[in-house]
């Protein structure tokens, strides 16, 4: 009887040992489901913030577009429109390089001119300053066009000096009345960055 209670003690002792040893187990596995439990608690507060985010639902489908297809969109929609207006400020700078250089040969040939002539250049000058504005969407006032056109007509005919000096004068008022709507000084302040200018 005594050997038989020597042989089921340590065996009794061995089944105490694994016990534990699994229970130790069960209890790291249980926190290792709790640790993973939180995670995915986590991980999915932050997939919804993502999706909210995105303006897309919990399961997005393929045709689904959310907000970063719209942006791309947008993006693209503005990138067409500077290359519109890249295009626009081309013309600008065209139309603003060969006035430029229709204002350089008025100067060379308005000193060997009489008044008349010089009254008509710089009528020349006006008209074409209005056009480039006008041509670019600038809202000018057409008035001014036809008074211009009005005395360069008259010019021919015209024997006094004086009185076209007067009336030349008057539309000049006119015209710098029109461009000081226009802030000219930040314009010209720019002039170095276009072509054709220095």
């Amino acid at each position: 009887m005594a050997a038989i209670k020597r042989s089921r003690t340590p065996s009794g002792a061995a089944s105490a040992r694994r016990l534990a040893s699994l229970d130790r187990r069960l209890r790291r596995q249980e926190e290792e489901l709790r640790r993973l439990a939180k995670e995915s608690a986590i991980l999915s507060r932050r997939q919804r913030a993502i999706l909210e985010a995105l303006e897309l639902p919990e399961s997005p489908r393929g045709h689904e577009r959310g907000v970063i297809r719209s942006l791309q969109d947008s993006i693209v929609r503005v990138q067409d429109y500077l290359l519109k207006t890249a295009d626009r400020i081309e013309n600008i700078l065209t139309a603003l390089k060969q006035h430029r250089e229709f204002l350089s040969n008025v100067n060379q040939r308005v000193l060997e001119l009489g008044t008349k002539d010089r009254i008509r250049l710089e009528l020349d000058v006006m008209k074409n300053t209005l056009s480039i504005l006008a041509m670019n969407g600038v809202d000018v006032d057409g008035s001014l066009v036809k008074d211009i056109d009005k005395l360069r007509g008259s010019l021919k005919a015209a024997s006094d000096v004086e009185a076209m000096e007067r009336s030349k004068s008057d539309l000049d008022r006119r015209f710098d009345g029109e461009l000081k709507r226009f802030d000219l000084d930040s314009i010209w302040s720019k002039k170095k960055d276009i072509p054709g200018y220095r």
